[in-house]
């Protein structure tokens, strides 16, 4: 994505290293803001994915992973030179710091200037860190033989061992002809390396409170707050070491992109950006390099919570340059808000469920299939819930929604679970902001109090409670009940198939959703529940992926190996 002043007259270049896996991605809405405040300042700013991430090219999983990682690096660093930048800023954030710091030490022509964010000092603790989370997070039955995984994200063990080797150097400027830099570091750093680079000749050193809440993979219930004030004295440090003469920027742009074959066996695909109105959604279609005259039909993902539209562990891409080479078309799009999609949301909260974003999920699959043949709807948790909504709108062949919670067609009964989610983004902003709120105590009596007798009085009114009553809690929008969104669902002729892991199957039954579908095949409606052995409940683990691929893809296709 590029940033630049609205009179296109800039004072040079910035490029932004983010990190990697879902610490990449959970950090876009730092680059974006990063970038706002740049451009507002005269310089264009550009973010990017590595190749092998994100919506670049090349699979997860080679070998060559880490040299095509550093390589983008120059890349990018080439684009904005192309465009006109006469002086050039690198931008490392936390792992993307390793990589920027590689492809300095193999450079002539180095950036001009250089800055660190919370770098990470060297790839063996990073993807210790990570690797570690997630096997927490996932589970420990999760590891995939020949890979390390991180959360959103997977690397061979020959790009692995590479990257663990790749440590921060301790002088930049006099070993790498960079003019000066800047290392925004947490306060009790205790990497000697980091320490070292710190109080390194021509490195100015700021110590920034709260980045280490500010690192991602972000939770489930809200988004990583920003570093507000790392983000203003990284922009201030560039402002006052930069050029101050412009000059006219000339931006190049391509909407449309052949992806090449990832292996022998492969098929190059095309992908197309699309902007989807009214809101000027982003999405990216993926189409067969030589479409059929007569569609054969569109897969559409939606994404869970506050994901971007690459979808968990980068499957959303993968899956739909795979769909395209069977034939047919996929579509991948951000809520409005998040990722690419309009103004970014500067706060750590935003509603999951809304009737404005069920009104963007309608459009969105309205846009998705036009002339594209039948639809498929794919998402998860509550990106499950707005591809419900937009089969029950405009119909759908078929709809796959894995690990759905809301089973309830109305936004009020997650207005208390918002609220909780909307409370404990609160919290965790005073912490990176040094303040902790005055009703903070109050909040958490009230928690207190109500949380515990929730999920009791739940199970019992599901157990007890006649059909009838719980299909008008439902109908008002007290209870979360399948039935009625099923049942809906089948009467506008969409197939659907569930996906739960053993969490969310057990949450399934026990709001009677096993006996909603006994009932529904004795109509004959097409419905049906894969629960996986194993899995988690936001889809990074292998069964959970394994699952929505033999459903996604058509028999011949879903072989991982294809």
């Amino acid at each position: 994505m590029l940033h630049l002043p609205a009179d296109k007259q800039i004072r040079g270049g910035v490029l932004i290293c983010g990190s990697l896996g879902k610490d990449g991605m959970d950090s876009v809405r730092l680059h974006r803001i990063l970038g706002d405040g740049l451009a507002h300042r005269g310089f264009a700013v550009l973010h990017f994915d590595y190749l092998g991430s994100g919506n670049s090219s090349y699979a997860q999983g080679r070998d060559d992973a880490v040299a095509n990682w550093v390589a983008s690096v120059g890349h990018a660093l080439d684009y904005l030179t192309l465009i006109g930048a006469e002086s050039t800023t690198a931008v490392g954030i936390r792992a993307g710091c390793l990589l920027l710091d590689e492809y300095l030490a193999g450079q002539s022509r180095p950036p001009n200037r250089v800055v660190y964010l919370d770098p990470a000092g060297t790839g063996r603790r990073y993807l210790r860190e990570h690797a570690t989370l997630f096997r927490l997070s996932v589970g420990e039955d999760a590891a995939t033989p020949g890979e390390v995984s991180i959360v959103g994200g997977r690397l061979s063990d020959h790009a692995a061992a590479e990257f663990a080797a790749l440590q921060i150097r301790a002088d930049p400027v006099g070993a790498r002809g960079v003019d000066n830099m800047l290392l925004v570091g947490r306060p009790d750093e205790t990497d000697r390396r980091i320490t070292a680079l710190a109080s390194a000749a021509g490195v100015d050193s700021v110590i920034t409170a709260g980045l280490r809440e500010c690192a991602g993979p972000s939770p489930r219930d809200y988004m990583l707050p920003i570093p507000f004030t790392a983000v203003d004295a990284i922009t201030q440090w560039i402002d006052a070491n930069s050029p101050t003469r412009t000059h006219r920027a000339a931006p190049r742009y391509r909407t449309t992109a052949t992806v090449p074959a990832d292996g022998p066996d492969g098929v190059d695909v095309v992908e197309r950006i699309e902007r989807i109105e009214p809101n000027g959604l982003f999405a990216i279609r993926t189409l067969p390099r030589h479409p059929d005259p007569s569609p054969a039909g569109t897969v559409l993902f939606f994404v869970t919570g506050h994901d971007l539209h690459v979808g968990p562990a980068r499957e959303w891409v993968e899956l739909s340059r795979r769909i395209a080479a069977t034939g047919a078309q996929a579509v991948r799009w951000d809520p409005a808000g998040q990722g690419l999609s309009g103004e970014i949301t500067r706060g750590p909260w935003r509603d999951i469920y809304s009737k404005a974003d069920i009104a963007d999920a309608i459009a969105v699959a309205r846009h998705a299939r036009q002339g594209a043949g039948e639809l498929k709807l794919v998402g998860i948790c509550s990106g499950s819930w707005y591809a419900a909504h937009a089969a029950r709108s405009i119909g759908a062949q078929s709809a796959i929604l894995v690990n759905l919670v809301m089973w309830n067609w109305r936004v009020t009964p997650a207005l208390f679970m918002q609220w909780i989610g909307r409370e404990k983004a609160r919290r965790a902003n005073a912490v990176v902001d040094t303040a902790t709120g005055p009703s903070e105590a109050k909040t958490k009596r009230l928690r207190g109090l109500l949380n515990p007798a929730r999920e009791p009085a739940k199970r019992l009114m599901h157990q007890y409670l006649p059909r009838h009553v719980l299909r008008f809690l439902s109908w008002i929008g007290l209870v979360w009940l399948p039935e009625p969104v099923l049942t809906t669902l089948a009467r506008r002729g969409t197939d659907v198939t569930l996906i739960a892991s053993p969490e969310d199957a057990e949450v399934f039954a026990a709001k009677g959703g096993r006996a909603a579908l006994e009932r529904l095949r004795r109509t004959s409606r097409r419905t049906r529940l894969i629960a996986a052995p194993t899995g988690d409940h936001v889809a990074h683990h292998p069964a959970i992926l394994t699952a929505i691929r033999g459903a996604v893809l058509p028999v011949e296709a879903a072989c991982p190996t294809c």
